[in-house]
């Protein structure tokens, strides 16, 4: 059910393409273990941490076969599993770079990286000292407008990683209970994903009570009071590729506020989730949020928030989040074949905070949901 070998290899024709487009000599495509994306894309290799950190690079050099470079103890696998034939291990780069650069060694090239906001001083200060004329240009978009779209087969697997969530969520919610710990909600969100033959794509984020205030919170072990927001935030991944779907539990004892305030971003999701179609602004989901929650008096728990990263979504896909981003100021045209994450945060709602997520795939005429249980439980399906 994985990506197979001829896709893999069409994928590094289209980069190879747009790097001649753009007049590249090179492209270096660098990630690390957390955010393996970029290459993960074209290699369908994820590292792993084990005693090391573990990088991976692909060189693209004119139209010389590419070469993969890895972390040491990831090498070997890398090796046994990766179509690419030239994989190397990256602590050795330094004795590497001569062959992989021969072919540009006496031009003055000009380099694209993508990744670069991850790659360390260490490493490109290796290949500064390999290729001193040349003229370094970071170009992350030429690798994530071809990413944001996806084909049939990353569609499939999202699905599969969609379908485990719903089912998680659908469970966590009968197990979570006053008196339990964050941490314990977390390990059973895992260890049912697990079961179902998950990976983790991110760390998985429970908040409750003070704690759902944070844009983000390791899992602690603070017990869960009645009355509490509980946030789940679980990121399963199946064959690599991501959902990040979510929705806020709220405990016995509760106050009618905070009641009002769930069934709403329910039935605002349901809203506005079919609304979402191509050829339109990405700016309508803000828009479509806003113009629902201000007569509900819920404008300043939302707008002081959604103007940065994520506020109000963002693509999904080997990474939990990626390219495109969904706020109240970046305009993009919505495009068949995206899959964004559409999210509803509030905050402050007696010092507490909520979250609705799902993930849905843009079509020719409209969108089709990848994550279901929200979309057809009751608006108060999360409270108890």
């Amino acid at each position: 059910m994985a990506i197979n070998e001829l896709e893999l290899a069409d994928r590094l024709t289209r980069i190879r393409e747009r790097m001649h487009e753009e007049n590249f000599n090179a492209l270096i495509i660098y990630s690390d273990e957390y955010r393996s994306g970029n290459t993960t894309y074209f290699t369908d290799y994820k590292p792993i941490n084990v005693i090391e950190e573990s990088p991976q690079v692909i060189f693209v050099v004119e139209d010389s076969d590419p070469v993969v470079m890895i972390g040491r103890l990831n090498s070997f696998a890398a090796k046994e599993t990766i179509w690419i034939d030239d994989v190397r291990p990256i602590h050795e780069i330094d004795k590497h770079l001569d062959f992989i650069f021969k072919p540009i060694k006496n031009k003055n090239p000009r380099i694209g990286i993508i990744g670069d906001n991850l790659l360390p001083v260490k490493t490109f200060n290796s290949l500064k000292n390999n290729l001193p004329n040349a003229e370094f240009v970071s170009c992350g978009e030429l690798l994530s407008k071809i990413r944001a779209i996806k084909s049939p087969a990353e569609i499939e697997l999202m699905r599969k990683a969609a379908g485990i969530n719903d089912y998680v969520l659908s469970e966590i919610i009968h197990k979570c209970q006053v008196g339990m710990t964050e941490v314990e909600v977390a390990a059973e969100a895992e260890y049912l994903g697990r079961k179902m033959g998950a990976d983790i794509g991110s760390a998985t984020v429970i908040m409750s009570g003070p704690n759902t205030n944070y844009p983000a919170w390791r899992p602690s072990q603070r017990k869960i009071e009645e009355g509490d927001f509980v946030m789940i935030d679980f990121n399963p991944s199946y064959e690599h590729y991501c959902n990040d779907s979510g929705f806020t539990i709220l405990m016995p004892g509760s106050s009618d506020a905070k009641k009002k305030s769930v069934v709403s971003c329910h039935n605002i999701i349901k809203e506005i989730v079919p609304l979402i179609k191509p050829g339109t602004s990405s700016l309508t989901v803000y828009e479509y949020m806003l113009e629902r929650l201000e007569p509900l008096g819920y404008s300043d728990n939302f707008t002081p928030y959604v103007s940065g990263r994520r506020g109000v979504g963002h693509g999904v896909g080997l990474d939990v989040v990626e390219d495109p981003d969904l706020n109240s100021s970046l305009h993009f045209e919505i495009q068949p074949g995206m899959t964004l994450a559409i999210k509803l945060d509030l905050h402050n709602i007696e010092s507490q905070g909520s979250r609705i997520e799902v993930v849905t795939e843009i079509t020719e005429d409209g969108n089709k949901p990848m994550n279901k249980l929200i979309l057809e439980e009751s608006n108060d399906y999360s409270i108890l």
